[in-house]
């Protein structure tokens, strides 16, 4: 037997399916989960005489609740998969959208594959870091503001535009695809993540051969509703674990964890 948790109380989001139900619980932490029931974790508890799946959001020194607490039956990954960033955001969007925090997760937050998991745990945690960009604006030329747009982006300021793409003329090097590229990298040389999002699968081939082009391989994963379970969950992971900086894909991509990356560039 483990010693008492010093943090006892799990507040825990129950996926329930239930919208009256869609708000917080708190659970007991058993000794023998109070190294992986950590905030962000995937865990199962008793809830309505059925076992279902949550989240643990927090862990607390006491409870609200004044009676007896249910322990949590197990911790399905330690792997903190709901990071606050992606709770608030499913937050905010459930509570505008009149919808449920549990449905906009599901969408979020893909579901685990542990394979998945046992290859990743095999890669160092810490990537070699990306070496200095020169923001290439040549796809921007014919902009006005396009050179601009990149340098406030490299500069790590956050532009708002909206961009209606020329054509390309038959020249590769300005179509839009290779624009978003550049603008990626202008991104990345200011210390930031990148989510990119395509309205169809060819749209997602066409921008993953033009990031390979600008960034190199192995800098960007895809994210899309056609990928297989172990697919998408690894790569989805890799963005998570900071791995990979840039995220490209169809509507499954939008949650992509892309927050903060650093980079050469960014530590100078």
């Amino acid at each position: 037997m483990g010693a008492e948790p010093a943090l006892p109380v799990a507040r825990v989001l129950v996926d329930s399916g239930l919208p009256h139900l869609d708000r917080f619980f708190e659970y007991a932490v058993p000794a023998a989960l109070d190294a992986d029931a950590q905030p962000g974790v995937r865990v199962k508890m008793r809830f309505a005489g059925q076992d279902l799946p949550g989240y643990v959001v927090a862990r607390l020194p006491g409870a609200e609740h004044p009676g007896r607490l249910s322990p949590l039956r197990t911790v399905v990954s330690p792997e903190p998969v709901l990071t606050r960033p992606i709770l608030a955001l499913a937050q905010e969007l459930a509570g505008t959208h009149a919808g449920s925090v549990g449905d906009v997760l599901r969408l979020a937050i893909p579901p685990r594959h542990a394979r998945a998991e046992k290859v990743l745990a095999t890669i160092p945690p810490t990537p070699d870091p990306l070496p200095p960009f020169e923001p290439d604006a040549t796809a921007w030329a014919s902009y006005p503001a396009g050179p601009a747009f990149l340098r406030r982006l490299a500069q790590g300021a956050s532009p708002a535009a909206a961009w209606c793409a020329l054509p390309a003329a038959g020249d590769p090097a300005r179509d839009w695809p290779i624009a978003l590229a550049q603008a990626a990298a202008a991104t990345l040389a200011g210390g930031r993540g990148v989510v990119l999002v395509a309205p169809d699968h060819r749209d997602v081939d066409r921008l993953e051969a033009a990031l390979v082009a600008v960034l190199g391989r192995g800098r960007h994963v895809r994210l899309s509703a056609d990928q297989g379970p172990q697919a998408r969950y690894t790569a989805w992971l890799k963005v998570l674990r900071g791995l990979v900086p840039v995220a490209v894909g169809t509507r499954a991509a939008a949650y992509a964890p892309c927050l903060l990356y650093t980079s050469d560039a960014a530590d100078e």
